[in-house]
Formats: structure tokens, C-alpha cells, sequence
């Protein structure tokens, strides 16, 4: 996992240290998962912590289980609300093969949460396109050097009577993982998104953080690349 005792720390005024530098989370999945809800409660909860959001989103159908992808950054100072590639500090996948597809964002050592539940986008759904193996997906994620943790979140959701909550669980997970933002802020923003349906998503919510304390990469980045990086040429200017 990223490092963060390497930059000097500031308080929040929930009394949590919160790193200087920008924290980089991007959430991935299919329309109708709740991603962009996501991204919400993580915005209004730093923002509760006296911290700068910025978010971005790119829809693809997204009310008819299209390609969905929004880019979260928390920080002291941030301007941009998009990041580029291997700079997500953290990753979200509500579905495999959108997690996968997000593998240029991430690098060694990002933290890689995915539902293992398959929920196939509309280009497999419609046979323009063959859903890979699940172990294909999670090796290609393995291969950039991140941890990868599967989280079975939509059928634990289920056996706690909301399967649409399992987005909230996944929050509950990587909140527990990530400890960039308090829980108490976590669920006050909770509460004032989703209002009267705030109630099962708390559930949820606590569930991640409880799964979350005895999850272990099921996916641990590998100890030697099996080609190693590419080195970089650098054109020679003598003459």
C-alpha cells in the first residue's frame, strides 16, 4: 500500500490525521450499481473533514448498464478532478471486467477492491463481445504490482436483505483499507445522500468495515515481474 508516512500530516477537525498530498480513488462499473452515488458520499464526507474534493465522471449508457467511471481526488489543495494513468492510489471495481479495463490507472503497490459477482456490460450482454475469465481480470490488475482484494459485496448485500447496498459495501471495505477519511463523516454523508433509504446502506457500510479486518489479498502483486518494465529510449544528441 501507498505510504503515507513520508508527508507531513495535517488534523482534521474530526480529529484525523489526513494526508498533504492528493489521494487518488477511482470507482468503476456498469450503470445502475451506484458508483456515481459513491462518489458523492466521498465528496460531501471530506468536504465535512475541512478538505478540498474534486470529482469527474465518464458515462457510458449509463442508465442501461453501460461503462460508468468516476475519478474521486481529496487533498489540502486539489484543482483537478481528473488524474491520468498509474496515478489512482486506489481503485473500486463494482464489476470485474470495468476493473480490469481500468488497469492504465493503477500501479505498484494501489489498492484494487472487486465484487466478485459478474454483472456483464451491455457489449457481452449483446454478444458484440466474450466476457474474459474472472482470473483473467484480477491477474491483469496482479500483474501491475497492486493488491488486489475480491470482495464477494453483492451476495453478502443480498443475504442482508439489499443487494443494491453492495456498493455501500465496498465503501465499508475500502474505508476500513484505506483510512483516508473518519467513519463518522463517512456516515453522516450517508445519511444526508441517501435520506430516507440511508437506513440498509449503513448496514451495508458496517458490514465492509467488519469484512474488510480479516480480508487478504486474494491477488498479492507478484515478488518479480516476469519481463520487468520496459525501459525507456532515449534518443542520443550526439552528433
Amino acid at each position: 500500500m501507498w505510504d503515507l508516512r513520508r508527508v507531513m500530516p495535517i488534523q482534521s477537525d474530526l480529529g484525523v490525521d489526513i494526508s498533504l498530498s492528493v489521494f487518488n480513488l477511482l470507482i468503476v462499473g456498469v450503470g445502475g450499481q451506484g458508483g456515481l452515488t459513491l462518489s458523492r458520499i466521498l465528496a460531501e464526507a471530506a468536504v465535512r473533514c475541512g478538505l478540498s474534493v474534486r470529482t469527474g465522471e465518464t458515462l457510458g449508457m449509463a442508465q442501461r448498464g453501460g461503462s460508468v467511471m468516476s475519478f474521486v481526488r481529496i487533498g489540502k489543495e486539489v484543482r483537478s478532478p481528473i488524474f491520468g494513468e498509474r496515478s489512482a492510489d486506489a481503485l473500486i471495481g463494482l464489476e470485474a471486467l470495468e476493473a480490469a479495463r481500468a488497469a492504465p490507472y493503477v500501479s505498484k503497490g494501489s489498492l484494487v477492491l472487486i465484487d466478485t459477482v459478474v454483472k456483464e456490460p451491455v457489449t457481452t450482454l449483446t454478444r458484440r463481445a466474450i466476457y474474459p475469465p474472472k482470473q483473467e481480470l484480477l491477474s491483469i490488475l496482479s500483474s501491475a504490482g497492486c493488491q488486489v482484494y475480491e470482495i464477494p459485496a453483492r451476495l453478502e448485500a443480498k443475504r442482508l436483505g439489499s443487494v443494491r447496498s453492495a456498493n455501500l459495501l465496498m465503501l465499508g471495505v475500502f474505508c476500513e483499507r484505506a483510512r483516508q477519511l473518519p467513519v463518522p463523516a463517512v456516515e453522516a454523508a450517508i445519511k444526508s445522500v441517501l435520506g430516507s433509504k440511508a437506513a440498509p446502506a449503513l448496514v451495508a457500510f458496517q458490514r465492509g468495515i467488519e469484512m474488510a479486518r480479516s480480508a487478504t489479498a486474494s491477488h498479492p502483486p507478484p515478488t518479480r515481474p516476469p519481463f520487468g518494465r520496459p525501459q525507456r529510449r532515449t534518443r542520443s544528441t550526439k552528433r
